[in-house]
């Protein structure tokens, strides 16, 4: 009844269709070409699923690959399952995940991994081979409740784009993150500087030419903030970035900062210090792996995540 088949040239303009009746709301061939097409470590890795020649399913992965112990692996990150309101009941969806899992191996993809929402976290452990390794809590600063103004640093400034320097700090310390997205100056610039839908801020704390740490930041909704990803080589960076990002929420006001942070990452207890609380959203987190691991995936002490991880941010 179905034929599967990975992304072709020139089917964009059906995957887009299909996202607007599946989700109700357009997606641009531009985002869609960036996302997929135009990542620095590789090509699509896009599984399509065909009913009487018309495109009924699409599970897609994105290149997202992690560094773990300071070794570069090539892995995926699950984003943008899709089928078609009239072909659901079928078990197309870990059909359509099967025929892509199945080539991965093939791409050199150690793991595949994401942050599925309620509707189908329970399939992708029933039915996709996932196994989850962390609920991730949304850790949110109330600005009514700072008991005093927060002080910029005057080493940290606001950087117009990614540059070599990040890539520089991120080989520095990346020995020292157990896992974690890889993240060298190309893939940065891309989610950050090439995105076609969202700006970010990039503020860095200065070392001579290089960089101690940076902090990325986006606005959300009429006067919130997210603090998408924050990188530092120590506490005390973590403390400089995250006192200057409270004090240009301040100065621009907003009533609220969001970041994502797991317990034995270092700059937990900086962000709490500053008055970050464990609050709702709270977001699944797991994945698949194809080859063994140097370390288990699935355990969530290990991984050090941002909200620069997922694609919604």
């Amino acid at each position: 009844m179905f034929e599967f088949r990975p992304y072709r040239n020139g089917d964009e303009p059906e995957i887009t269709a299909l996202f607007e009746t599946v989700f109700g709301q357009p997606m641009s061939l531009e985002f869609w070409r960036w996302r997929f097409l135009d990542h620095p470590a590789g090509g699509p890795l896009v599984m399509l699923a065909f009913a009487e020649d018309k495109l009924v399913g699409h599970y897609a992965a994105s290149q997202a690959p992690l560094c773990i112990g300071g070794q570069y692996y090539p892995a995926a990150l699950s984003m943008t399952t899709m089928t078609h309101p009239n072909w659901r009941g079928k078990r197309l969806f870990e059909r359509t995940a099967e025929a892509l899992y199945s080539t991965l191996p093939g791409h050199g993809i150690l793991a595949v991994y994401g942050f599925p929402n309620a509707a189908v976290h329970a399939l992708r452990i029933m039915r996709a081979g996932w196994h989850d390794s962390y609920e991730v809590p949304t850790l949110a600063l109330d600005m009514a409740s700072l008991r005093r103004p927060a002080q910029p640093d005057s080493a940290v400034k606001i950087a117009d784009r990614i540059d070599g320097r990040f890539g520089h700090f991120f080989a520095k310390i990346s020995k020292e993150l157990p896992i974690a997205a890889h993240r060298d100056s190309h893939i940065l610039s891309w989610r950050i500087d090439h995105n076609p839908h969202n700006s970010y801020r990039r503020l860095v704390l200065e070392e001579g030419n290089e960089i101690a740490g940076y902090a990325v930041t986006k606005s959300y909704g009429v006067d919130m903030l997210d603090l998408v990803e924050l990188r530092c080589a120590d506490g005390a960076a973590a403390r400089a970035l995250i006192g200057t990002v409270v004090a240009h929420a301040a100065t621009e006001g907003c009533s609220r900062i969001s970041t994502w942070c797991l317990p034995n990452d270092l700059h937990r207890m900086p962000l709490e210090m500053a008055g970050f609380k464990a609050s709702a959203p709270v977001t699944y987190f797991g994945g698949r792996t194809f080859t063994a691991p140097p370390v288990d995936l699935t355990d969530g002490r290990l991984w050090r995540l941002s909200m620069l991880d997922s694609d919604l941010y």
